[in-house]
């Protein structure tokens, strides 16, 4: 009885609405289980990622001093968790011989490319749409992080008590601000009838 009630409330969900819960929770199972079972331990995404937003953001610190002082160096290092500090792979960020910037796997910008992703894949428009605004968006996830961890480097030097706050709310607002500008964009042509008909 229980379940023809809550049945009969699903079925009043619009069509769009329901595709779209569905989608999103087969996307998010199947990324959690790819992720935990096979990219997790192997690093296949994360190694090079996390590599390419550290040599991205030595680029800018370089380019943008005109030096050559900011060097990358992957090393093991503790992170905390809820277990409390644990070693992980790190890429360390340089200046001067000083450590200043430590790019862990769950900062270089996965996850939040999965995210972004995975809801225009769950919304109903056209497939080139869809290819365009992923190429393009994680394109830009990429940029405006890597932008992100050369700001915090460039505060932790010539600002330093101002280091915690622009890294955990002023950039990270900055990058969580684009994949909500970007969804805006996308969703202004959303083809809701298109979602109608295929139920």
């Amino acid at each position: 009885m229980q379940k023809n009630i809550y049945l009969s409330r699903w079925n009043q969900v619009p069509v769009a609405v329901r595709q779209f819960v569905l989608r999103a929770v087969a996307i998010l199972v199947i990324w959690k289980l790819l992720y935990l079972i096979v990219l997790l331990p192997t690093r296949v995404l994360d190694k090079p990622l996390s590599y390419s937003v550290a040599m991205g953001t030595i680029w800018i610190l370089n380019t943008g001093t005109h030096s050559h002082d900011f060097i990358d160096k992957s090393e093991i290092g503790n992170v905390p968790t809820d277990n409390g500090p644990a070693p992980a792979p790190l890429e360390n960020v340089y200046y001067r011989g000083n450590n200043i910037v430590s790019i862990e796997d769950s900062c270089n910008g996965l996850e939040l490319m999965v995210l972004y992703i995975g809801f225009i894949v769950c919304m109903p428009a056209a497939h080139k749409r869809k290819w365009i605004f992923s190429i393009i968006g994680a394109i830009l996830i990429y940029v405006a992080n890597v932008i992100r961890c050369a700001g915090v480097a460039y505060i932790k030097i010539y600002y330093p008590k101002y280091t915690d706050f622009a890294h955990h709310y002023v950039l990270t607002f900055i990058v969580y601000g684009l994949i909500i500008a970007l969804w805006l964009i996308f969703s202004k042509k959303l083809n809701l009838a298109h979602a109608q008909t295929e139920q």
